[in-house]
């Protein structure tokens, strides 16, 4: 058990009371500084906070154990950690609230529960140090849910995009972007982009999203694109190439920009709990899998209401967009669809990303493949991503960058052509 975390914990509690607990940034911040050399405990603590696990444990009073169990499970699956680190996060937790440790270091409910004294957990030392990796209770690898596989990806996803460049929101809430900036679309420093929850980049702007539901943009306005200043409530945003669209907690839309073809005529839709904004369209995805569409129909290409369990649409150009369905295969979308590949082999993929020249697919395995490639005549895959642990991917125009699970993020150029580099890969340095 490490106890420096313990204390800092107990430390920001005395300091601002129980409730600082459901806001996960003031607490980031405030163990950066209360214990600057323990990245990797301080990203599990708040891994653990974000899905309210404190609260729950807090709460669980006699069923404290099977709390337990759930947490454990919910954090090896929404945050692709090793059981062991979850049972260290939850061991810390444990201890924070109260339950004593004896001298074989068994955790025992409170003198004062009403529930018969009992061992709930043996307690460890930190995963992160050492060899000290022994688990304490066995947590089967979760199989996802159709519903968790649909959106556990989601919240990762949100935080990093790619264009011609590459945006992401960092531990802190800040953006960081690198890459083309010829409209002022890497300009992501100042003081308005603080306190961010989610990002996404089009063409030549960028657009982000604070976690108080307002949102901000900037780079290229020569369509209204980055015409958000107004908006609230927006619990997702997703940038077109000329057009954003901003999902609210509603489940209703608002959306700026280009609406040459009606991508910007979403208003009246409801119950949309998924949004993805394509080059001259816009889907939304239903709480039900069904999928609504908007914008350029180019021989059939939008032809997607027959589609059902749908989670993800990724769509490169208009005769080349896939489906993510809840099986975790891929359908492809279109009468007159020219791509090559057959996607039927690809199985268990949790998110896909696209960009105008090929697709690419995250697996429940954290492994990530190139679903087709389109600047090679065959249009086959292209397996050239050897990634492993990755919690979430982002297609750019030449280029494609993943998050791992410690925190980190890693990017590679695809295209041949080396002049298309320019900078956009250039994010080893920035902490998730």
């Amino acid at each position: 058990m490490n106890l420096k975390i313990l204390e800092a914990l107990s430390a920001i509690r005395e300091k601002y009371g129980d409730g600082v607990f459901y806001n996960t940034t003031t607490v980031r911040n405030i163990l950066n500084d209360l214990a600057p050399n323990m990245r990797k405990e301080r990203i599990q603590i708040i891994n653990f906070l974000e899905i309210g696990g404190y609260f729950q444990l807090k709460y669980a009073d006699k069923a404290f154990p099977v709390v337990r169990r759930r947490l454990a499970v919910q954090l090896v699956e929404t945050f692709a950690v090793d059981e062991s680190v979850a049972e260290w996060v939850l061991n810390i937790f444990s201890m924070f609230l109260g339950y004593t440790v004896s001298d074989d270091g068994s955790v025992y409910e409170p003198e004062n529960h009403s529930a018969p004294k009992r061992a709930v957990m043996s307690v460890e030392k930190s995963p992160f140090i050492g060899d000290e990796r022994r688990p304490i209770m066995t947590v089967a690898k979760p199989k996802l849910s159709p519903t968790r596989r649909a959106f556990v990806n989601q919240r990762f996803a949100q935080r990093i995009s790619a264009d011609y460049h590459t945006v992401a929101v960092t531990r802190d809430g800040q953006v960081r972007a690198s890459g083309t900036n010829s409209d002022g679309q890497c300009h992501t420093n100042t003081y308005d982009w603080r306190d961010m929850t989610a990002v996404s980049a089009g063409a030549s702007f960028t657009v982000g999203l604070r976690a108080d539901g307002t949102v901000v943009g900037v780079g290229a306005n020569d369509f209204g694109q980055i015409n958000v200043k107004d908006w609230t409530d927006i619990k997702a945003i997703s940038a077109g190439a000329r057009h954003t669209v901003g999902l609210r907690a509603d489940g209703t839309l608002l959306a700026c920009g280009q609406s040459r073809y009606g991508e910007c005529k979403v208003t009246h839709w409801r119950n949309v709990i998924h949004v993805i904004a394509g080059q001259d369209c816009t889907f939304g995805i239903k709480k039900d899998g069904r999928v609504l569409v908007s914008g350029k129909n180019q021989n059939g290409n939008l032809m997607v209401s027959h589609l059902e369990g749908v989670v993800d649409i990724a769509y490169a150009t208009p005769l080349r967009i896939i489906a993510l369905l809840q099986d975790g295969t891929i359908a492809r979308v279109g009468k007159e669809n020219i791509m090559r590949k057959n996607f039927s082999g690809f199985k268990n993929i949790r998110q896909i990303s696209a960009a105008p020249d090929y697709f690419a697919g995250l697996s429940d395995d954290g492994t990530v493949r190139l679903l087709a490639y389109f600047w090679q005549d065959s249009g086959v895959e292209a397996a050239v991503v050897d990634w492993r642990e990755i919690i979430a991917i982002a297609a750019g125009r030449y280029h494609i960058i993943g998050w791992k699970s410690n925190g980190t993020l890693v990017a590679e150029m695809l295209h041949p052509d080396i002049s298309k580099n320019k900078g956009q890969i250039n994010v080893a340095q920035w902490e998730m």
